[in-house]
């Protein structure tokens, strides 16, 4: 085995913290190379007081140190009695007379149940100890791995990050937490949607608690993979867990208006997008848009106007929108503003106003002409 930390610092297995850090300070001044002219002897034994106080300095370290002491200690032990060879010698007398020899049996020791039930419990609690020490290691291990990722993911050094939570789950297989991570890299950096959506499949299956944003995330890897269905029912899971997710709501409605023709379900969707606040005016704008389109396909007039009326107040050059003004102004017989609408649009560079125009307009002006 390697050296000793605790006898490389000179100090017991109990030491405190504060007795590891003076021990360590007073040999790292009393090797350091710079003292001995760059001697190979003293260079060396500064690195072994180094590693030592690198290790049992952190707490979490020291503890998995401890923890491999007392396995290597165990399986030393266990070793050491399997080769050991106990011979017993009698007394030594004079040989027997003739008179006295004779054959007879020798009796013979035999293990009885009681030996192999305590041969057994050894054994067995080397191997349960040995699979402890294994689970507390891995886990160790992950958790170390996964916390350099998340160091590394905001310098945004993508590949070592992914690498390090690759052996947080190697080390830890229900490691929830490493498998989100892992999946925004491959979502956001890499765009490789299969392997976000396994990792986020993983995610929501080994965590304790499931939050809306796994669902959220799930719900854009389907998107990206055109399984429209299952990202709208991911979209419902996460509102289901969190009823004030503005943007789900907002992604949903836009799912249901523009993707499944489900028009009244995404007027529902903005309209409550919308009353929770959206935090930037372009989504509010294309909020009301789509929700006066969807007005406009399921009937309903005068509240799609109002939300097309609202649209324009942030964007007075939209000519598309005076287009669709036109359609509804049509629809409620409102036939000279409609054209008001569709030249305004023309103008504006909509060409496919000229049909309407064409259609509705013309008689319109001849009309009105003297």
């Amino acid at each position: 085995m390697h050296l000793n930390y605790y006898h490389t610092l000179g100090v017991s297995a109990s030491a405190t913290v504060r007795e590891i850090k003076l021990a360590y300070k007073k040999l790292a001044i009393q090797y350091h190379p710079d003292k001995h002219q760059g001697n190979t002897y003293f260079e060396e034994k500064f690195k072994q007081v180094n590693e030592a106080y690198q290790v049992l300095s952190d707490p979490h370290k020291r503890a998995a140190y401890d923890l491999k002491l007392q396995y290597l200690l165990q399986l030393k032990m266990h070793q050491q009695a399997g080769h050991q060879q106990y011979r017993y010698q009698g007394p030594v007398r004079r040989p027997s007379s003739v008179s006295e020899r004779h054959y007879r049996p020798i009796p013979q020791s035999q293990f009885i149940k009681k030996d192999w039930y305590i041969v057994g419990s050894i054994f067995g609690g080397i191997i349960i100890f040995s699979l402890i020490l294994k689970l507390i290691m891995d886990h160790v291990t992950a958790v170390d791995n996964y916390e350099k990722a998340l160091v590394e993911i905001g310098e945004e050094r993508w590949s070592s990050a992914h690498a390090h939570l690759t052996e947080a789950i190697y080390f830890k297989p229900s490691y929830a937490a490493a498998y989100m991570q892992r999946a925004y890299i491959e979502m956001e950096v890499r765009q490789d949607y299969p392997a976000a959506l396994a990792d986020l499949d993983a995610t929501i299956e080994n965590a304790e608690v499931k939050t809306a944003k796994m669902y959220y995330l799930r719900s854009k890897c389907f998107q990206e993979l055109r399984n429209y269905t299952s990202a709208e029912a991911d979209l419902t899971n996460a509102i289901q867990i969190n009823r004030n997710f503005t943007q789900a709501f907002y992604d949903r409605g836009m799912l249901r208006a523009r993707l499944l023709n489900k028009f009244p379900e995404a007027i529902k969707d903005f309209t409550q997008s919308l009353r929770l606040g959206l935090p930037e005016a372009a989504m509010r704008k294309d909020a009301l848009y789509y929700r006066g389109f969807s007005y406009y396909l399921t009937l309903q007039n005068n509240a799609a106007l109002q939300d097309y009326r609202q649209v324009l107040r942030q964007d007075k050059e939209n000519a598309r929108v005076y287009f669709l003004i036109g359609k509804v102004q049509v629809e409620i017989d409102s036939t000279a503003a409609a054209c008001q609408n569709f030249e305004k649009a023309f103008n504006l560079g909509y060409q496919s106003a000229m049909g309407d125009i064409q259609r509705y307009c013309r008689d319109t002006d001849a009309a009105s002409a003297p």
